[in-house]
């Protein structure tokens, strides 16, 4: 049988490529649903993906807009709350300002009886306001603790600090023209204004102290007393400021307002919790379940197609796979695997059409002889 089919004319080399031609069809058609397998793969993977976010999403701006009208309230009430206490403190400063007043009123009105005690005692004896000031008593009668530092200061401004304001001035504006005389006019004019200062000072002291030391002396003791009246107007301040005790400031409307508030805020808070409950535990899953109802059939109908592909190429490939198994039988152990492809059945038939060789042998030889 083998050299009767060697001794074929062209019309066997015709049938083997008709087969041969056959499962190469076979392969592109497998080929092209491996494309079409990919592409419906990537598609399917693509929509998954794209309602898994669209889930999410959606699930997360739900969630957002839930919690922005209880946070909105939220922030009202607190707006509220702030308010109020407000007006409340507003309120008490006002009341405790009251309660000052009246309780040092007293010692206020006594300090204004020393005032114009003082006053008159002073324009009795023809003294000069500035004589009742703290200023003068730290000048000429220091005795408190906080008027040394007001001496020392008086004395450093007047002794240091107008000589350097004079030396300023000599030396940008006085003298500018002629540098040689700026140390002896700076020098004469420092003189003359330390003169002035230290003059003016005994002035006062003679004129004024010395002379009227009594008097000073009792304003003295009035102004200790003001001082001494302040200070218990001060202790009554803090005492008063320190009581915790609101009771006595009429507040109550205030304090039932911020009750009710605080109340509102608990109720909010609350409604907030139980609206996020029921979002996790069930809201969540019916926007899932809408999004899937909605979707979910074209993802369906992409998988159907894809399993009917799958299907189609199962069925393809076994074609495939017993048309090779055909051709290896039928073809490939009397050609040989190396002539068992359309390209050399093609140079065969070509060598037969042209007359090189009459039989599928000398075909054979020819191609072999021509070293191809």
């Amino acid at each position: 049988m083998q050299e009767s089919v060697f001794d074929e004319n062209v019309d066997y080399l015709y049938q083997v490529q008709t087969d041969l031609e056959a499962v190469e069809q076979l392969k592109k058609e497998m080929a092209e649903y491996r494309i079409q397998e990919k592409n419906l793969k990537k598609s399917i993977a693509s929509e998954e993906k794209s309602i898994q976010d669209e889930i999410a999403q959606t699930i997360k701006r739900r969630k957002i807009e839930i919690e922005k009208v209880y946070d909105d309230q939220l922030d009202a009430n607190k707006a509220k709350t702030r308010a109020v206490w407000n007006k409340r403190d507003k309120a008490k400063s006002k009341r405790i300002g009251e309660r000052v007043s009246y309780e040092t009123s007293e010692l206020a009105e006594e300090n204004r009886q020393l005032q114009v005690e003082m006053r008159t005692l002073f324009k009795a004896k023809h003294l000069p306001a500035f004589s009742r000031t703290g200023f003068f008593y730290a000048l000429f009668m220091t005795k408190r603790i906080w008027e040394y530092p007001v001496l020392v200061l008086s004395m450093i401004a007047a002794y240091a600090g107008v000589p350097f304001l004079i030396y300023i001035i000599c030396k940008g504006s006085l003298f500018k023209t002629k540098p040689d005389q700026l140390a002896l006019g700076c020098t004469l004019i420092v003189a003359a204004a330390l003169f002035l200062i230290t003059l003016v000072y005994v002035l006062i002291l003679n004129k004024i102290k010395i002379k009227h030391y009594d008097t000073l002396l009792d304003g003295r003791q009035i102004r200790d007393e003001i001082a001494a009246n302040k200070r218990q107007m001060k202790a009554i301040r803090n005492k008063i400021n320190k009581d915790k005790d609101d009771s006595q400031y009429g507040l109550d409307k205030y304090d039932d307002k911020l009750t009710e508030l605080e109340q509102e805020l608990s109720d909010i808070s609350a409604e907030k919790q139980e609206a996020m409950t029921v979002f996790e535990n069930e809201t969540k899953q019916v926007l899932t379940n809408e999004i899937n109802d909605r979707r979910l059939g074209h993802l369906e109908d992409m998988k159907l197609r894809l399993e009917t592909l799958e299907e189609s190429m199962s069925v393809l490939d076994e074609d495939i796979q017993n048309s090779l198994l055909g051709v290896a039988n039928n073809y490939g152990a009397i050609l040989g695997k190396e002539f068992c492809t359309p390209d050399k059945v093609a140079d065969l038939i070509s060598l037969m059409e042209d007359g090189t060789a009459e039989t599928v042998s000398e075909a054979i030889a020819a191609y072999r002889g021509a070293g191809r």
